[in-house]
């Protein structure tokens, strides 16, 4: 009867301490528990590197492309929107949305294939499920700001 008792009892205290742990994790931030500015940067060079190799949507991103000088403006552009829309520490002092977009004729096909390469640029760096369904909850909104056919 005592061992039956003590365990559990640790059964409820495991469940109880993991059960803390996982409400602390989402606790913080999005940009903490994306790993900070260092994981941002290195999501946004890997997914900016892969749009500009997709055929499906670089003719959008061009400009980006042009030089090694604009690619890394962009770059540092949109790490600072994502690190501000996650909740992070960075200003973002571009353009809005609709003002970058408007006149772009950016479709929804064309939308939906950099969010696939947003998702394989987070499975590449092994961004947990949740983080990335926060981060798309972010983001998906964007949609009907950025398509304009």
């Amino acid at each position: 009867m005592r061992r039956v008792t003590f365990c559990a009892l640790i059964g409820f205290l495991l469940t109880t301490v993991t059960t803390y742990l996982h409400a602390a994790d989402t606790s913080k931030s999005l940009y903490d528990r994306l790993g900070g500015m260092p994981a941002v940067q290195a999501v946004i060079n890997g997914f900016v590197d892969r749009i500009l190799a997709d055929g499906r949507v670089n003719k959008w991103f061009a400009h980006a492309a042009a030089t090694p000088e604009n690619t890394q403006h962009y770059k540092s552009s949109l790490a600072a929107f994502l690190c501000q829309s996650v909740g992070g520490p960075c200003k973002y002092t571009g353009p809005d949305m609709l003002t970058i977009h408007t006149g772009r004729h950016v479709t929804s096909d064309a939308f939906d294939a950099v969010v696939q390469d947003l998702v394989a640029t987070l499975d590449a760096f092994k961004v947990p499920d949740q983080e990335k369904t926060d981060l798309l909850k972010i983001l998906g909104p964007l949609k009907s700001v950025i398509v304009n056919k």
